[in-house]
């Protein structure tokens, strides 16, 4: 098949929805695809991308870290044109979403749109006069917008049930994101080893870890203050907080302010291509966030046998399994009883294996798999010729 997928973001860009869109290139076209992705312009990428399009993109004005494409021109439709493509795949609802959907109008062939993000919990960022309207607008906009494709996907049920109160009557097929396993098994110990020297982490040091962006919706300052508590009773308990975003220098404030310095690391934003070598400098992952769809960095610190301690939300239903591959509290006691468990009892060591098993059925193999399925499904239940070339399922 000729595939587009349309996305806003894309590697080398490190998130949820760029990884995704990576992921299912890759495999995609592992299985005898031609993928053709159409994305923002990023003076960071590789001139030797291969069937990448960019278009010309801004600032994204409430997330700056993040472009919005600003290109409309017709030379965009008559290249779609011109890759005969049997399918469209947009995963994002801005400008190159609705460049994607258009193309998929005029062209007469399926469109299938990936709902990645829970907007309503990100409207903080946005200070307008009308912003208590903003959450109505944004769910009377998603379900116009998931309404108008041939099919919808999402990556948990938190967020098929979230669309289905929003009035989306469309099929709504939930299927998780996949990653790249190997990636999470490679560990450079040498790397870590210096690493941990780097950051003044020693072998008795009990390391609750954090990998993402760092904002107001992932709930850190919650996780600092409990470490407050924490460090009371355990002077080898250690956070590591790895990324950047809007409210590291308020978390690095908040450290101070608590005198906890010493037990806190932060380390900035890390190449994609060391992220795993920075997993494994954890005991134990941490995440106070409930505005995950999937949380695919609960599946990667999974991967490298990382035993999760986060707040509970509804996305971990299918992933997280309470006392086998981590704990989900839902207040401070539960943290401080789990916490506990895991340093004291020494149980995230029998856990880690229990934890890379639980990551296996989330293979970005088993991901490419699945939307293949998806595609050759809205055709028939049986075969179809695609520009003369038979498909059978």
């Amino acid at each position: 098949m000729n595939i587009g997928l349309f996305t806003d973001t894309y590697y080398p860009e490190i998130n949820g929805v760029a990884n995704s869109t990576y992921q299912l290139k890759k495999e995609l076209e592992d299985r005898g695809h031609n993928v053709y992705v159409f994305t923002v312009s990023n003076s960071n990428a590789d001139n030797e991308e291969h069937n990448v399009y960019r278009m010309k993109s801004i600032p994204f004005i409430f997330l700056k870290e993040r472009r919005i494409g600003i290109s409309f021109t017709g030379k965009w439709y008559k290249l779609i044109k011109s890759l005969n493509l049997d399918i469209i795949h947009t995963q994002t609802e801005f400008v190159i979403g609705h460049i994607g959907r258009k193309a998929a109008k005029m062209l007469n062939i399926p469109y299938i749109h990936t709902y990645h993000t829970i907007y309503e919990d990100y409207t903080h960022y946005i200070k307008v006069p009308f912003s208590y309207k903003l959450k109505g607008m944004i769910r009377f906009l998603s379900k116009v917008w998931c309404n108008g494709a041939d099919e919808v996907i999402v990556p948990t049920d938190k967020v098929k049930d979230l669309l289905e109160s929003y009035g989306v009557n469309k099929d709504i097929l939930v299927q998780p994101t996949g990653i790249d396993i190997d990636k999470f098994r490679q560990t450079d110990y040498e790397k870590v080893a210096f690493l941990r020297k780097k950051y003044g982490l020693t072998e008795y040091n009990h390391i609750l870890i954090n990998i993402g962006r760092i904002s107001k919706e992932k709930n850190l300052s919650e996780i600092i203050l409990y470490m407050k508590k924490v460090t009371w009773t355990d002077k080898n308990a250690r956070l590591v907080i790895v990324g950047d975003g809007p409210e590291l220098n308020s978390l690095k404030m908040l450290v101070k302010e608590e005198n906890i310095e010493e037990y806190v690391v932060f380390t900035g934003e890390v190449g994609w291509s060391d992220i795993q070598n920075y997993y494994a400098l954890g005991d134990v992952f941490i995440s106070a966030s409930t505005s995950e769809t999937q949380g695919l960095t609960y599946v990667e610190a999974l991967a490298c046998g990382k035993p999760l301690l986060v707040r509970y939300d509804k996305c971990l239903e299918q992933l997280l399994d309470n006392g086998i591959n981590g704990y989900a509290y839902n207040n401070e006691e539960e943290f401080k009883v789990y916490y506990e468990k895991m340093f004291k009892d020494r149980q995230y060591m029998a856990m880690r294996s229990d934890a890379k098993k639980s990551a296996i059925k989330y293979s970005s193999v088993e991901f490419g798999r699945r939307i293949e399925q998806i595609y050759l499904s809205l055709y028939s239940v049986n075969g179809i010729v695609l520009d003369e070339r038979k498909i059978w399922l």
